[in-house]
């Protein structure tokens, strides 16, 4: 079976390493992390890093609790990925579950596990975030894809949101374990995201980030 992160390498233009890229090759994901932060730090030379404003954002709601970037030994994780979705690409019906899919990793052992994702640039048409009211479970595996995400069978009964007419700024947190997918991009503008994933801990006053 493919990687999921491999759906990522072939149909999605990315800038950073997306950590289930990696499921099953831990070292090289912490080589890429350690290359892409100084991509970031050029990109964002001129302006402020958005994951500051999302960090004090997180403050306000969790004012007990510490927010930093995951690390495992010293080393650090990928502060997110910044994804191009261009005409003609669109995200199947998934799921992101680290404590599933990311079990050779420290951040594993979460409770609880948010998508964070700051809004760039809209395509004109399509490139809609729909999220299903359904939670994946082990037994949904059967629908799995080859390639990477799931049959819409797997939601055919399920009522959904669809989230559209997004604008650059806009932040929008989801639970990723929830079945979700992104519409084709119908436009000529791409559609331009930075990610990550925010981990909780039931007995720690603490919030992790990771892409």
């Amino acid at each position: 079976m493919t990687a999921p992160g491999d759906y990522q390498k072939k149909n999605l233009k990315h800038i950073g390493p997306f950590l289930m890229s990696y499921a099953t090759n831990k070292m090289e994901y912490f080589i890429q992390a350690k290359k892409t932060q100084k991509k970031f730090s050029k990109i964002f030379s001129q302006k402020e890093n958005p994951t500051k404003r999302i960090f004090n954002m997180l403050k306000m709601v969790f004012p007990e609790s510490k927010i930093n970037l995951a690390n495992e030994y010293g080393k650090k994780y990928s502060p997110f990925v910044i994804r191009i979705h261009e005409l003609g690409k669109s995200i199947p019906v998934h799921k992101d579950h680290v404590g599933y899919e990311g079990k050779e990793y420290s951040i594993s052992n979460i409770d609880y596990q948010l998508s964070c994702v700051l809004h760039l640039q809209e395509s004109e048409h399509g490139g809609d975030l729909v999220i299903y009211n359904k939670n994946w479970k082990k037994t949904d595996e059967k629908y799995r894809k080859i390639e990477f995400g799931y049959s819409s069978k797997v939601v055919t009964s399920e009522k959904s949101c669809k989230i559209s007419n997004l604008e650059p700024g806009d932040l929008v947190l989801i639970n990723p374990i929830q079945y979700h997918e992104v519409t084709m991009i119908q436009g000529p503008t791409p559609r331009i995201t930075l990610g990550m994933f925010l981990g909780f801990s039931n007995n720690e006053k603490k919030i992790i980030s990771w892409a």
